[in-house]
């Protein structure tokens, strides 16, 4: 009996109501797919002032489509019954979700903690509904693949037919300087090109999984889109987690994989957090790099760290800090950082919401477990498709997250396909794959 991508090492029986239709398990995962990459506002207006305000009370639209994601998701997991949700009890998920509980509990703005926290709940139901719901991994490789090939293709098709939402134009109200970078369905370029970094390990994985044409042409048309979002966190670090990742099965030995995927993270984070807190580090950036500023991040990145050391132990609370103090009037600086949202750094982002406690368990649960279980999963060198589009999933927005706040935000798209790989590793070190009838085409 499956329960998802995997079913478990040792055959167990699951309720009578563990059985879905095919019909159902696929419209259960395209719309959990569409509501998490797509959302409620595609094609983006940026001329439109409500478009440049601030979001701070919440999007109606997307409040929607997460009920009913969310209606979804709990049909899913009802269905497929508690043994599919054993793999995922493992104490660093358990000891996260109760300190983000803690931090909502301690929150300086407790209501606004429980609301994000609510969207949370729902979009982490939705990853893992979308990990047991397929029958197979060619059924799963088949809704993915189909579902972001459509993404990529009405992107190419705005650029065509509404130009003014499908890119950037100097008409915007923010950002004009990026006139011209495409965005696609997206609000910005940033957040397009990280998706179009995903959808090239996406296509990869399809076209590993048998359906070479289609996986390459997906591919190829999302590397193509993501040289023209001009999106240089994008551009850069999706080469680099092919070719970090490809390094992986030269050993199967825990060390080398450890060095291999962790190593560049870490030295990421010194050359960028660590120029803004260690002056020596500092010094070398400013020296080496063309742009030490990193595009104007060091100085959110010093007022970040400043309110980290006020509240370092449990943060001011999930998702508080930034509505508290800018969208509650709290700012009075006239500075670049006045009108941040966020940390722009995931890290640091997480450390100001949930304290160095939160930061610590977010680091053991999302970059060091992740590894034990490919490792758990891998025996040997070879890593198969799943395994391999889950670590570069994994790879990609551990890296993005050093310049953009990725964790822990609910209607991030990006983040989403974290908990998707994370999760998926876990399954996969928990269970053998399902793998389906052959798929030549």
């Amino acid at each position: 009996m499956t329960t998802g991508v995997a079913a478990p090492a040792r055959p167990v029986s699951l309720p009578a109501r563990a059985g879905m239709s095919d019909g159902l398990r696929v419209t259960a995962m395209a719309v959990i797919l569409l509501v998490m990459l797509v959302g409620a506002n595609p094609f983006h207006d940026g001329t439109a002032p409500e478009n440049a305000a601030s979001g701070a009370g919440g999007n109606l639209g997307n409040q929607i489509l997460f009920l009913i994601m969310g209606a979804v998701a709990g049909a899913v997991l009802f269905a497929r019954g508690r043994a599919a949700l054993r793999p995922l009890a493992s104490l660093p998920i358990l000891l996260m979700l109760a300190w983000l509980a803690l931090s909502t509990a301690l929150s300086i703005e407790p209501l606004v903690s429980a609301r994000r926290l609510v969207s949370l709940v729902i979009m982490t139901a939705a990853a893992v509904a979308l990990l047991v719901a397929a029958r197979d991994a060619r059924q799963f490789a088949t809704v993915l693949g189909a579902t972001v090939l459509g993404i990529v293709g009405v992107s190419y098709l705005g650029l065509v037919l509404a130009p003014e939402r499908a890119m950037h134009t100097a008409f915007d109200l923010i950002e004009p300087e990026h006139a011209g970078s495409w965005r696609g369905i997206y609000p910005h370029k940033n957040a397009a090109g990280a998706a179009m970094g995903a959808f090239v390990f996406v296509g990869l994985f399809w076209a590993g999984t048998g359906r070479r044409g289609l996986g390459f042409l997906l591919a190829g048309a999302a590397a193509a889109f993501l040289v023209f979002t001009n999106a240089k966190t994008s551009i850069a670090i999706t080469p680099v987690v092919l070719a970090l990742t490809w390094l992986c099965t030269w050993s199967g030995a825990t060390l080398w994989r450890r060095t291999v995927l962790l190593a560049p993270l870490a030295l990421l984070l010194a050359l960028t957090v660590g120029s803004v807190l260690v002056p020596g580090i500092g010094a070398l950036v400013a020296g080496l790099a063309g742009d030490p500023t990193f595009t104007g991040r060091t100085e959110i990145w010093e007022f970040a760290a400043d309110n980290i050391a006020k509240r370092p132990l449990a943060g001011y609370g999930y998702g508080a800090f930034w509505e508290s103090v800018f969208y509650g009037g709290g700012a009075d600086a006239e500075t670049w950082v006045n009108r941040a949202t966020d940390a722009h750094n995931g890290y640091l982002n997480t450390a100001l919401e949930s304290g160095l406690v939160g930061i610590a368990l977010t680091a053991w649960w999302i970059v060091w477990a992740p590894v034990t279980d490919l490792q758990d999963r891998a025996g040997g060198r070879r890593l198969d498709p799943l395994a391999m589009l889950f670590l570069r999933l994994w790879l990609f927005v551990i890296l993005v997250a050093v310049f953009e706040s990725v964790f822990y935000q609910a209607t991030n798209g990006l983040y989403f396909l974290l908990v998707v790989s994370v999760l998926g590793l876990r399954y996969l070190a928990r269970s053998r794959v399902v793998a389906g009838g052959e798929d030549r085409s």
